[in-house]
């Protein structure tokens, strides 16, 4: 009888244990399925890198991203904010349209508690912070991307027209337009107009992008957007241009045949344009300063106002600007450069590029990202510059417009057609 008891006994705490097991497994399952979830909306892919390594550190978190490239983004984007039907709790703005956002209600205000970004921001470039906050001063984007500019060049044609490959070197021989025409003069001559100095005359007029068009309501064209008219004809009657359009098969060939010795470009034309478009030439590349400190182009990120997951949409903002050790990977896996300059000033001792021939890329960035004037972007700029002012340039290149002072009428004309509400002399 007392065995009985005892395998009865034994039934029981086998029966309650499996069903503790089971009940266990259980509770696991449901704390998985009860994962919470945000939606994130890019106009690029490039978030994928983050949105990895943020579930990796916080697996309770599940990203739904969506990727809406091309000019339906924008409009996309507006029209889901404004009727909160299925808006993104985060989303990304290019820095093109930042202005023309940054002032709506739709974007949460990041300076305020619990997030008190405007501590957070220090330790980020001045140019990228100014883009950051709205007109009251508020934080409503944070820009995750540093965007420096700089002149890569072809080493091997500098060591055949310039004598030397050193980017120090190379940077005190092109510090002025005036230094770059005369190399491409001399340049084309030997080459039997086989080689370059510049692509396009964008080379010149992006290098200056970023002035700003509008100050207290009032049209302005800054003496520099007219120095630039000069420059571009200059350019074009001097023969240092290659007239290759930015994005054409014949710009991406003249990256790969060695056809031009300088394009400017910004840090992330490292990836995105010559290991593209050129990615047999490793390490005949290099960077030096130009005749102008400028940066072109950048990210930022922002929260919806109305989210009901702002707690979980802040943690993903926090750790994509300023989380230092994804930093840390994100740079030396992507060979990517951030606007935190705490994070770049220690990769810059030690990392470079094979593809620069060995250069502390991350050094040189860091110094330029520091030298580049803080503007006071408006919602106005990006449209004038890109919409009248370089359709003007490019007329005025072409002696369809004979004069400057023509160029001012038409530009201040499409202006007031463009934009009826702006005061224009």
């Amino acid at each position: 009888m007392k065995k009985k008891l005892n395998r009865k006994y034994i039934s029981v705490i086998a029966i309650l244990t499996a069903a503790m097991m089971l009940s266990g497994c259980n509770a696991t399952g449901t704390t998985h399925s009860k994962q919470e979830e945000i939606t994130i909306w890019s106009f690029t892919d490039e978030a994928g890198y983050a949105i990895e390594k943020f579930e990796e550190n916080y697996p309770d978190i599940k990203v739904n991203f969506v990727n809406i490239p091309g000019s339906f983004y924008i409009t996309k984007l507006k029209s889901a904010l404004q009727t909160a039907s299925k808006a993104p709790d985060v989303f990304m703005i290019e820095n093109a349209n930042i202005r023309e956002l940054i002032d709506v209600p739709y974007l949460e205000n990041l300076s305020a508690s619990p997030y008190d970004a405007n501590e957070l921001i220090k330790e980020q470039y001045p140019f990228v912070q100014s883009n950051e906050k709205d007109s009251e001063g508020n934080i409503r984007a944070i820009g995750y991307q540093g965007t420096p500019g700089g002149i890569y060049y072809r080493r091997d044609l500098a060591k055949q027209y310039l004598g030397t490959d050193d980017p120090k070197k190379v940077s005190q021989m092109i510090s002025t337009w005036e230094d770059i025409f005369k190399i491409g003069e001399r340049v084309q001559q030997e080459s039997g107009n086989k080689v370059h100095a510049l692509a396009n005359w964008n080379a010149i007029s992006n290098s200056y992008d970023g002035i700003p068009w509008v100050k207290d309501g009032k049209f302005v064209i800054d003496d520099t957007y007219m120095e630039v008219l000069d420059l571009v004809r200059e350019a074009r009657q001097r023969r240092v241009l290659g007239e290759y359009d930015d994005g054409s098969a014949g710009y991406a060939a003249s990256m790969q045949k060695g056809q031009v010795m300088f394009y400017p470009g910004a840090t992330w034309a490292l990836q995105y344009t010559f290991k593209a478009n050129a990615p047999d030439t490793k390490g005949l590349w290099g960077l030096a300063q130009g005749p102008s400190a400028f940066s072109a182009g950048g990210t930022y990120i922002a929260m919806y106002s109305k989210s009901d997951k702002k707690d979980l949409a802040w943690k993903f903002i926090e750790f994509y600007n300023f989380d230092h050790d994804f930093l840390s990977e994100l740079a030396k896996e992507q060979d990517y450069f951030t606007s935190n300059m705490v994070v770049n000033d220690e990769l810059a001792k030690t990392v470079t590029s094979d593809y620069l021939g060995g250069q502390k890329h991350f050094e040189f960035f860091s110094e330029a990202a520091k030298q580049i004037p803080v503007y006071e972007r408006t919602k106005y700029d990006t449209t004038i510059n890109a919409d009248i002012f370089k359709v003007v340039l490019q007329l005025y290149l072409n002696n369809d417009i004979q004069t400057k002072e023509e160029a001012v009428k038409r530009i201040k004309r499409d202006v007031k057609l463009r934009f009826p509400e702006l005061e224009v002399d």
